[in-house]
């Protein structure tokens, strides 16, 4: 069974809290009691529990990819290899078909659902540059 006394958050000052060591057993009996006497509710377990879920997620998504934005003093996870991976920089030629991929998906977002697949395929077959021709008759750009 649970020690009652383990449970001492409203009764502690929060600044002089002391670290509690309970087991995963404890800590879901003192759940239940909480519960049960009306002081937590079930539902408030459940967004807390969904809240830590999106933020490891959110975490995860930072902590990836060595972007822009990254919050400072987090490194970027290392290579397979054990070895952090030193980003080359762009050519002229990646960030020219970058930038014209990014022009692309500004208009192709543009265009209704039904009508998409028929850039894409223009895209394809002549180039994204006469996709965007024809996306930008077709919006009146």
């Amino acid at each position: 069974m649970y020690d009652p006394r383990l449970v001492r958050r409203y009764t502690v000052p929060r600044g002089r809290r002391p670290g509690w060591n309970l087991s995963a057993s404890d800590a879901k009996q003192i759940l239940q009691d909480l519960i049960r006497d009306g002081k937590v509710l079930a539902a408030d377990i459940g967004r807390s529990l969904e809240i830590r879920k999106l933020e490891e997620r959110l975490s995860a998504l930072r902590g990836g990819g060595g972007r822009r934005g990254r919050r400072p003093g987090t490194a970027a996870k290392p290579a397979a290899g054990g070895r952090k991976r030193r980003q080359r920089p762009l050519t002229a030629q990646q960030r020219a078909s970058r930038q014209l991929q990014g022009r692309y998906l500004g208009l192709i977002r543009q265009i209704p659902a039904s009508q998409r697949g028929r850039y894409a395929k223009i895209a394809k077959d002549k180039g994204r540059e006469s996709a965007i021709k024809e996306m930008q008759s077709a919006l009146k750009k």
